[in-house]
């Protein structure tokens, strides 16, 4: 499998996260309550899979493989994946701060499904970025070495973060936790938006 085919592999389990994220707020917002422990699990594997290990690969591995291959990390492609990455991070960082609070009733609830929105906006456009547009790229710039090598460095990291076959069991994980709050996975799933604004440092 190619470096990018993985990276877009994780990107499902991801947008399995982001619709349980979607479909929590949306019951909160309705009920006036939220299932703290299924937002919990959710926002764990965001912070641990989806943060620490898949955009760790892309940030410590893919994207200076493709910067050596002549892509400017100052503008561009680069530039706009890692200022969505460190946007992310602060945004995810709040919800975890809003569930810890304990503050997840009446207008705590309100204010977690804003800001859970905006997450899940934000990182499904930039995932569709990437599948769309800058892994089509960097398949083209990368050498079937480079990609072997890659891919044996992907290893590494999943390791590294996740433990051994960490990876596979939160992917697991999340698709569990998907049936117990009644969002559909695998091919029972709707096709994730594939909508995004595409500037001229993009496009």
């Amino acid at each position: 499998m190619n470096p990018t085919a993985i990276l877009s592999q994780e990107h499902r389990a991801i947008e399995v996260a982001l619709d349980i994220l979607e479909r929590l707020s949306a019951q909160a917002r309705q009920t006036g309550l939220l299932d703290r422990a299924a937002a919990q699990e959710a926002l764990e594997f965001l912070t641990e899979f989806a943060d620490r290990m898949h955009h760790g690969k892309e940030e410590a591995l893919l994207f200076p493989g493709l910067i050596a291959r002549g892509l400017p990390k100052e503008f561009g492609p680069i530039a706009v994946m890692l200022n969505e990455h460190d946007v992310g991070r602060a945004v995810l960082g709040k919800l975890r701060t809003l569930l810890s609070g304990g503050d997840v009733a009446g207008e705590g609830v309100a204010r977690f499904a804003r800001v859970a929105a905006d997450y899940v906006e934000l990182l499904r456009e930039h995932i569709a970025k990437e599948d769309d547009m800058l892994f089509p790229m960097g398949e083209r710039m990368l050498s079937d070495a480079e990609r072997a090598q890659l891919v044996a460095q992907f290893v590494k990291v999943d390791a590294d973060v996740l433990g051994a076959g960490g990876r596979d069991a939160r992917m697991r994980g999340i698709e569990a936790l998907a049936k117990r709050v009644g969002v559909p996975t695998g091919p029972a799933r709707s096709a994730a938006p594939r909508r995004y604004s595409c500037g001229a440092s993009l496009c």
